[in-house]
């Protein structure tokens, strides 16, 4: 049957793991779970495949690295971070922009969003419907994505240290961020050549490649970069424009 399609189940878990996060939105009027369904939805749905599909255990092994592990560790971070206090200035932004049937509109965000966790854990699908994996794309695959997993956990804590030290007023520029104004979406988007390594000799190799432009398209274009700076400029002002420079 057409309903007990892998990805068919994915996505209904995805809503409703969507679907409880606005409610309780609807109730604190603190959208960051979003972010925190977002990233464990991955996890779930990859965990769905691996549940439903027969794969090499090579294959296997590499979804159980590549997404679980590593948006599982995105997932814990988020909830570390989470402050129940104050909710994150994105989301208070989007709240006084949309001063018309507010809800409304983040009930579509948040669906939104359901769609982007299925939407990204297609690889972990891909793979578990290709051919076994060689040797040599197992090691590349844990080199570069062990090194954005290094990377990107670095990152995080570095921030989530400085915030917890500094006045919000204040610019993160210390360690990695003392190179790059947003290290943690640059080792993000390198995990993402993980992919295209491990589908090389498969069908979906130029799909995987294209899931890397992608996300580089909604990093610099969409929900990452610009927004994220639009807020810094904000709430730093003169601090954060010497940064940018």
């Amino acid at each position: 049957m057409i309903l007990n399609h892998p990805i068919i189940l994915a996505t209904a878990a995805c809503v409703l793991l969507q679907l409880c996060a606005f409610f309780y939105q609807l109730k604190t009027k603190h959208a960051d779970s979003v972010d925190m369904a977002w990233a464990w939805g991955i996890v779930i749905v990859a965990i769905i495949y691996q549940l439903t599909l027969t794969a090499d255990i090579s294959n296997r092994l590499m979804v159980m690295i590549f997404p679980i592990i590593w948006y599982g560790r995105l997932g814990w971070h988020l909830v570390a971070r989470y402050d129940g206090e104050q909710e994150d200035s994105r989301y208070r932004h989007l709240r006084n922009h949309w001063s018309k049937n507010t809800q409304g509109k983040f009930f579509v965000f948040f669906m939104f969003q359901a769609g982007l966790s299925i939407l990204f854990s297609l690889p972990a699908y891909w793979l578990l419907t290709s051919g076994a994996l060689a040797v040599w794309q197992m090691v590349a695959a844990v080199l570069i994505g062990g090194g954005a997993f290094i990377g990107e956990s670095l990152a995080d804590r570095q921030l989530h240290r400085f915030k917890k030290s500094h006045d919000s007023s204040e610019v993160c520029n210390v360690g990695l961020w003392r190179y790059s104004r947003h290290p943690n979406y640059f080792f993000e988007w390198l995990h993402w050549f993980v992919y295209p390594i491990l589908l090389w000799h498969s069908a979906y190799f130029w799909y995987a490649l294209g899931m890397v432009a992608l996300m580089l398209l909604f990093l610099l274009k969409l929900t990452g970069i610009p927004f994220s700076e639009q807020q810094a400029l904000k709430k730093r002002g003169l601090a954060y424009k010497r940064y940018q420079q």
